[in-house]
């Protein structure tokens, strides 16, 4: 007769087993783990074909992939996953020899302070270092959606005083500043001779990627290479605890990942550099280039003079990083303290920081700005609500550039990351009236007029103005991208583009609409900003200025406006009848028939649940 084993003696040799496959998987894992770290240097990943070896990329001749257009997108735009980089494990010219030639390709980084490219190891033992920028002319061309430049004449403006004060600051250092009109891949290629290493931020969206591949291949020919480091963040890529591949979204995991969870710290600003003598290049401009040599028409440039003195616009912006500095001493000393109370505020320069068009050209460091609220915290007993706010603002602008390197080209196609089915206009008619602040809807004029007269807008315009587009009128967002890139000062690729592509609801979130007659009550109460900058309404009550088409007609004669005549009537019906949050109320907007095609995914997510409160912010402004 068998005798049955105690439960005593099963127990105790599954358990055996246990440890010993748990002991084979560890030494198996370790192993591995040694073999990896003796064959390569530590990784951060960056995408599926890109790899970010500690903080520095060393980019050769042909080495990006090419890009491509989706859904028969007629815009340039788009961000792209990035080929494999090696790092350069000397401070040579990538083959041991000596660093002949270092020159420093200024974009959008137009600052002495914290500027990493003047601490990569190569400007200490070049020979030589040249300063450059390069006016593109790529940039000052008309978009594909054809109504309007690229970087327009505000933008153009302000980046040359900046160009022209980074030259002026690198002077007083001892060098100077090489300036050129071309495509850079043509300048760099002449300039760099053998044994060259051109240093330049790292971008991370296409046209910027395509520029560095061009560049790239012309080096390579003459035995030189392209060196990339990382400078336009809050935090570095290299202090996250998560990849670009795994970015935690929304913004608020990200914000709590790394505020509580992490605990990241954001690093201490790099020293003032020292830097060889210098002369300006052979071939360089002896001058920052006039608005007319980067092709624009004396009538253009005579239209902006007179803009440039509307007195109704919140400041004057003047390039570059004197004034910048100036900036944030004056907005630390009189306005940080209120800062969280009036952000949402619309006219005048003390409602919010302004620091957006200096950090999107480069012209001020975030990191500055993070350390000079620091100082003011410990000068005045600690953080506030305001000072966190502000801090809270660059998060932003951080969320949306590692957006764009994780999500790629489709951060700029017609259905966004999350490739929701929806039909858009391109009803030109429809894209025009908004463009020229014409929709019969005054608190959407008023912004839209402001943003053409000033290039400028409040981060609560923006925030309206784009839900009005897309949401109203069901216009393709990409044409109210397109018409902040070419006008806004601050125009930056990743938070414009960023901004927008959730505006529309394509990331996957809620989508935020708002009720324009609410918000106007709202912000704009007694009916100020409206009449500021829609003349034909200024007799109107305060009552009745946001919504003039409700005045019968005995009551427009009175205060001298006649609606369809004087003042456009709205290019269509307003909502009536909403009290409830800043959406307003459900969305039974008729679908209009776009021309768009969409392409069938697993992620498909549906219209989305319309979300009436507080959005992401446009920009730090």
């Amino acid at each position: 007769m068998m005798h049955k084993p105690s439960f005593r003696r099963v127990r105790l040799s599954r358990l055996s087993a246990v440890i010993i496959m748990a002991s084979l998987i560890f030494s198996t894992w370790c192993i591995l783990k040694y073999c990896a770290a003796s064959s390569s240097p530590p990784k951060i990943k960056l995408n599926n074909n890109y790899t970010r070896m500690q903080t520095t990329n060393v980019v050769g001749g042909g080495t990006s992939s090419s890009h491509h257009f989706l859904l028969g997108s007629p815009i340039l735009r788009h961000s792209s996953s990035r080929s494999k980089q090696q790092r350069a494990t000397t401070v040579a010219n990538g083959n041991g020899s000596k660093v002949k030639h270092c020159i420093l390709w200024f974009r959008n980084d137009l600052r002495i302070h914290d500027n990493a490219i003047f601490h990569h190891p190569s400007v200490k033992a070049a020979e030589r270092v040249t300063p450059v920028y390069i006016f593109d002319p790529r940039h000052f061309k008309d978009t594909d959606f054809g109504s309007s430049r690229k970087t327009g004449g505000f933008r153009a403006q302000f980046i040359r005083e900046s160009v022209n004060d980074l030259r002026s600051s690198l002077k007083s250092l001892g060098s100077d500043l090489s300036m050129f009109v071309d495509k850079p891949e043509d300048v760099l290629q002449k300039l760099a001779g053998p044994q060259s290493i051109v240093i330049c931020q790292e971008e991370v969206t296409s046209e910027e990627l395509n520029v560095d591949k061009a560049v790239s291949k012309g080096l390579h020919k003459v035995d030189s290479k392209l060196v990339k480091v990382w400078g336009p963040t809050l935090y570095h890529p290299d202090d996250l605890p998560f990849s670009m591949d795994n970015l935690p979204e929304p913004f608020t995991v990200m914000r709590n990942t790394l505020e509580k969870r992490a605990k990241v710290e954001v690093r201490e600003l790099l020293p003032d550099p020292k830097l060889p003598a210098a002369n300006q290049a052979d071939g360089s401009l002896k001058d920052v280039p006039s608005l007319e040599a980067l092709g624009f028409s004396k009538e253009e440039i005579s239209e902006m003079q007179t803009q440039d003195e509307d007195k109704r616009g919140v400041m004057k912006f003047t390039g570059g990083e004197t004034k910048a500095m100036e900036r944030v001493a004056h907005f630390t000393k009189t306005a940080l303290k209120t800062y969280k109370k009036t952000r949402n505020g619309l006219i005048g320069e003390s409602y919010s920081s302004k620091y957006s068009p200096w950090l999107a050209c480069g012209c001020l460091s975030p990191r500055m700005i993070y350390w000079k609220t620091r100082e003011y915290e410990n000068a005045h007993g600690g953080q506030t609500v305001d000072t966190y706010w502000l801090i809270f603002e660059l998060m932003w602008r951080d969320f949306f550039r590692f957006y764009c390197v994780k999500h790629g080209d489709s951060v700029f196609h017609l259905s966004g990351p999350k490739n929701p089915r929806r039909a858009w206009s391109r009803d030109s008619k429809l894209i025009n009236a908004w463009k020229k602040g014409q929709t019969g809807i005054p608190w959407v004029d008023a912004n839209m007029r402001e943003l053409l007269q000033t290039g400028f807008m409040s981060n609560r315009g923006r925030q309206n103005v784009a839900s009005y587009l897309v949401h109203d009128l069901g216009v393709d967002w990409r044409y109210g991208a397109d018409h902040f890139e070419s006008l806004l000062l601050d125009h930056d690729v990743c938070s414009n583009y960023g901004n927008w592509v959730a505006a529309a609801g394509l990331t996957g979130g809620r989508i935020n609409r708002f009720n324009m007659s609410k918000q106007a009550n709202d912000y704009d109460k007694d009916g100020r900003y409206v009449k500021m900058w829609c003349p034909e309404l200024k007799e109107l009550p305060s009552k009745c200025v946001h919504s003039p088409w409700d005045l019968s007609s005995s009551e427009q004669s009175r205060f001298g406006v006649l609606i369809g005549s004087d003042y456009p009537a709205p290019i269509r019906a307003p909502k009536r009848g909403y009290t409830g949050g800043g959406g307003g109320g459900k969305d039974n907007r008729p679908r209009r028939n776009g021309g768009g095609r969409y392409k069938k995914t697993k992620n498909f997510r549906g219209k989305g649940r319309v979300h009436r409160g507080r959005t992401q912010d446009f920009y730090t402004s």
